[in-house]
């Protein structure tokens, strides 16, 4: 099963991308980021089901939440959205 993360630059950003997401209905978890993803070298992330990919972007579009970017996760490793 594919899942998306958000990379966010802060734990507490992630927990409040996490609760708006979670309030939707979307079921998701928050995670240190892994190796590479952050220039600054931490972060964390926020995974999503792919299924909900669609409405947890117009949720944080539509929030002050600024997610730094945001990755698929398939069978062949991360891949950087544009």
């Amino acid at each position: 099963m594919n899942h998306y993360l958000i990379l966010c630059r802060s734990v507490t950003q992630a927990q409040r991308a996490r609760l708006l997401l979670h309030n939707a209905g979307i079921s998701c978890q928050i995670y240190r980021a892994p190796a590479g993803l952050s220039r600054r070298g931490c972060g964390y992330v926020v995974r999503i089901r792919e299924s909900d990919y669609a409405q947890a972007a117009r949720l944080l579009q539509a929030s002050p939440i600024r997610p730094v970017k945001w990755f698929l996760e398939d069978s062949r490793g991360l891949s950087e959205l544009h």
